[in-house]
């Protein structure tokens, strides 16, 4: 089976005024297509800090002590933003933990998922990313697609919220997915229905 991802002996130190923070120490795995893979671990411990070096989303203190990222059997632990752009969204997407964040509040949901969608796809028309939206909207189970679409993130619940992040996730439909605890302060129903879907 193919290997998709591989991540040996990261890790990763913040600059602080106090010196240098460890983050990540010697985290390795390998992840083949199909798989799906879980990282386990109390709050605090990194797991956060893992997708976001995955996804070369770290703050600028933050530094790879050692270790290597491999992306398809390409090593990209020293890519720089315009080598990341070209990887995002295609070949790699991110979940972020909590969705009222990663969402812009004066931005209409529907005009916030098409712009992940334009931004992949920059030929497309408006028209066949409107529908795209559509389409991503009903995957995500958002009854009603086109009667959110013009509404912002404050009108939508928790669950509605993060199935909003999933759909701007997918809408390259990458090949790796990172979730990074998708389920946070929704309901037991809400976080099987989400762990479903994501399946």
């Amino acid at each position: 089976m193919e290997e998709l991802l591989s991540v040996k002996n990261l890790s990763i130190n913040f600059d602080t005024f106090k010196g240098q923070l460890q983050a990540l120490r010697d985290v390795s795995f390998n992840l083949k297509k199909g798989e799906i893979l879980a990282v386990a671990g109390e709050s605090g411990c990194g797991k956060s800090v893992l997708l976001k070096s995955i996804m070369k989303l770290l703050p600028e203190n933050a530094r790879v002590n050692c270790g290597q990222i491999r992306l398809k059997g390409a090593d990209i632990t020293s890519y720089g933003e315009r080598e990341m752009q070209k990887l995002r969204g295609r070949q790699l997407s991110i979940i972020f933990q909590e969705p009222a964040t990663a969402l812009n509040p004066t931005l209409s949901i529907g005009k916030q998922i098409e712009e992940a969608v334009r931004l992949h796809n920059p030929h497309m028309k408006k028209r066949e990313a409107y529908q795209r939206v559509m389409e991503l909207m009903a995957l995500v189970e958002i009854d009603n697609p086109k009667q959110w679409y013009d509404l912002y993130p404050c009108h939508f619940s928790g669950g509605m919220l993060q199935r909003c992040v999933i759909a701007m996730a997918l809408s390259c439909s990458p090949e790796i997915l990172l979730a990074d605890e998708p389920t946070t302060a929704l309901d037991l129903t809400n976080q099987a229905q989400i762990l479903t879907l994501l399946r």
